[in-house]
């Protein structure tokens, strides 16, 4: 303590405004260390603290904190914050942040939140339920005792999978609470509030993990503790699994029968694991438990009832690795019903994300890595306003790789103006199925551009509200509406119709995104009815914008491009879709949205409906111009008037449509377009419209520039470059 009290009176003597903070930190440090390099800190705790001494002491030097090579433990949530950030009137007008967090040059520093296990032994074969497979092999521990509870585990060389048993179909319907289930796929364990069911609540769109509260093995009846999103039950025939099934059992003894797998017991307080990668002696090594769902939390002052937060200004991290974050788990409908946002995607204003900023300007997050974590990358709650994410890569995560979530319908439109910019997403969603690799939910002006978004269990880019201010209260995302900010008329007439919706609109904050240049491959492996890019119940001024969707070839994504529920004015312009199995439509649109000079180009299949459909509302003056069709071989509809089941008025009408120059081929049939061509003549619309080759130069190498002679050119309609979409190679 003494060198540590040295340290900051030598700093304060000898620095003044003009002179950097430098403070070194490593893992091989110890506690006389004062954060020089020579002598450095042991963990980022000491770092920031000699910071904080020194603005009390009025040195408001920029402060530059090195983490040097290895694994920086986490105990506990670090927090930042307003002190740590840049309190000055003009902060946003600097030139270099205030507080940057870096790795030392040339090093690779891991902030993580694993805790190693330790003392492990090889478990007896008279383990009860210890499957014949595993016998000799399962290793147990304690539990360290700074934990109470994990959801994940890792070793050296990720994150390894908690124990899952055989999957069935739930038998008949149940409720938000109650399954029903086969002879012997649930059982009343002795430790029953460790076990988990993962189902997808009869819908296509998402997965819940419930604690299991009581099972009546007799009668295949069992209650969770936490609600579903929705009642569990069967999904409908037309839903992708994998499988065949839609729930399974997880972190029971029995089902521990691979290596990699383990299993905790909350009771006894053991971890009984069949190691994947072993010491000499063959017990696990490398082992790390979780201590926390969130690793670095960047807090500001948060006005939640009132209007004026206020934010934590001007905070780097640069050069860092962060993993071993856990899953957050659901515990109880307290916590819980009512504070989803879209269907449960993830719960509002929640630390589910290895860095959370909440209530932030300014702040930016550089070649950094998220990989092997059990949660989401980043989240920007509430207040967000100008920070930038840029060059990091997001990789083997259980949930989302960036989330921007503002305050709920309301007034209170805080969170705008940030970019995602050049990041690499991929191999995200893999517990919680559901979850995107780039979300704005709420959250308006945004730009999320050159980003590559790749094997994904969903979607790849969402910008969505869809909780309507008349939502109760345990409903979804019920209590995240403001309703003493939303007059009492608005909240009794929510009618998803355009004119009601431009009344509603501006409490929907997540207007005026420009999602662009962005390249997104293998969507939705593991659930359905999802999207590559999915606008829905947002604002007005979305636009999707030079984009190349190519090679998603699971049988479950109805649409690569899709405006659903409630959303309308959004441009869709410049799109490369090409490879793609789409089921229902190339390009979706359930509203009054606009589809300019897109390549719906070699899908997989004739979709179902349309490659342009247009979905169960009319759509009186949206905008289909100089678009580009080239079918299945098979043909099938160029466009879709597709009403919902039962539904007879107020249909979409392609004739109240402004539909023109667009090109359309099939390879086998000249003939595909003339029906269509004769209908919308008719009517004065698709007049200038062709029916040819477009002559791309080279589709399969990704060229959708045209050759001489190209009737697309005749049409105007701009060539598109997929070189230009995706990373850029700095």
């Amino acid at each position: 303590m003494i060198f540590f009290l040295l340290f900051i009176v030598f700093i304060s003597c000898n620095s003044d405004s003009s002179n950097k903070i430098e403070l070194y930190v490593s893992v091989n440090g110890n506690e006389s260390g004062v954060g020089s390099i020579e002598n450095p800190f042991k963990t980022i705790v000491e770092a920031v603290e000699v910071v904080r001494e020194l603005r009390k002491k009025g040195n408001k030097s920029q402060a530059t904190i090195y983490l040097r090579e290895g694994r920086h433990q986490i105990r506990e949530t670090l927090v930042l914050g307003i002190e740590d950030g840049n309190l000055e009137e003009e902060a946003m007008k600097l030139s270099s942040p205030y507080l940057t967090f870096s790795a030392y040059p040339g090093e690779k520093p891991v902030i993580s939140g694993g805790l190693p296990v330790e003392g492990w032994t090889i478990v007896s074969d008279d383990l009860f339920n210890l499957s014949e497979s595993a016998k000799g092999k399962v290793w147990v521990a304690d539990i360290p005792k700074e934990i109470d509870k994990f959801y994940t585990l890792y070793d050296t060389h990720g994150r390894l999978n908690r124990a899952r048993s055989e999957g069935f179909i739930p038998t008949k319907m149940g409720d938000k609470k109650t399954v029903y289930f086969p002879k012997g796929k649930i059982k009343n364990w002795k430790n029953i509030e460790d076990v988990e069911l993962n189902i997808r609540p009869s819908r296509a769109w998402m997965i819940n993990m419930l604690p299991l509260a009581f099972v009546d093995e007799e009668n295949g009846i069992a209650k969770t503790k936490v609600s579903a999103t929705y009642a569990m039950g069967k999904l409908a025939h037309w839903v992708h699994k994998k499988d065949g099934n839609s729930a399974w059992i997880e972190n029971t003894i029995e089902a521990l029968d691979e290596p990699g797998e383990w299993v905790i017991n909350s009771k006894t307080r053991k971890i009984y694991l069949w190691p994947s990668n072993v010491s000499a002696d063959g017990s696990p090594e490398g082992i790390l438990a979780p201590t926390t769902s969130e690793l670095i939390r960047i807090e500001g002052g948060i006005d939640y009832k009132g209007s004026k937060d206020k934010p934590v200004k001007g905070i780097l991290f640069s050069g860092i690795t962060f993993s071993h974050a856990d899953r957050r788990g659901w515990v109880s409908d307290e916590d819980q019903l009512g504070w989803g946002m879209q269907h449960d995607w993830d719960m509002f204003d929640r630390p589910t994300a290895a860095l959370r900023f909440r209530g932030s300007e300014g702040c930016q997050v550089t070649h950094c890595k998220f990989i092997n974590s059990g949660g989401s990358g980043i989240r920007f709650d509430l207040h967000a306003q100008q920070n930038k994410v840029t060059d990091c890569e997001f990789a083997y995560l259980g949930e989302a790789g960036i989330l921007l979530a503002g305050y709920g319908p309301g007034t209170k439109d805080v969170n705008h103006h940030n970019e995602i910019v050049n990041n690499h997403i991929h191999h995200f969603s893999e517990i919680t199925w559901h979850s995107p690799g780039i979300w704005a939910w709420q959250s308006g002006h945004n730009r999320i551009a050159h980003n590559y978004v790749h094997h994904s269990g969903y979607a790849g880019i969402l910008v969505t509200n869809r909780v309507e201010p008349d939502r109760e209260l345990n409903n979804e995302g019920g209590r995240t509406v403001r309703h003493d900010e939303i007059p009492a008329e608005v909240i009794k007439s929510t009618e998803e119709t355009y004119e009601n919706w431009k009344v509603r609109e501006k409490y929907n904050h997540a207007r005026h995104n420009i999602i662009e240049y962005n390249e997104i491959t293998h969507a939705v492996q593991l659930l359905s009815d999802g999207n590559c890019i999915y606008i829905s119940g947002a604002g007005t001024g979305n636009i999707v914008r030079y984009n190349y969707l190519h090679d998603n070839l699971e049988h479950s994504m109805p649409a690569p491009i899709r405006c659903d529920d409630d959303q309308h004015e959004t441009l869709i312009f410049g799109n490369v879709l090409y490879n793609n199995y789409a089921f229902s439509a190339g390009i979706a649109s359930k509203g009054v949205n606009d589809i300019v000079n897109n390549f719906i180009v070699a899908p997989r299949i004739a979709p179902k409906f349309g490659y342009i459909s247009f979905e169960w509302v009319p759509v009186s003056g949206a905008k289909v111009h100089r678009n580009i069709i080239v079918s299945h071989p098979t043909g099938g509809n160029a466009y879709a008037e597709r009403p919902k089941r039962g539904q007879t008025t107020n249909l979409p009408n392609l004739l109240e449509t402004d539909m023109d120059e667009n090109l359309y081929f099939n390879s086998q049939n000249t003939n595909w377009m003339n029906k269509h061509f004769a209908r919308m003549r008719t009517n004065n619309k698709e007049k200038k419209s062709l029916f040819g080759d477009p002559m791309f130069i080279d589709v399969e190498n990704g060229n959708f520039r045209f050759k001489k002679g190209s009737p697309a050119i005749e049409l105007g309609i701009e060539p598109l470059d997929v070189s230009r979409m995706g990373i850029i190679k700095n």
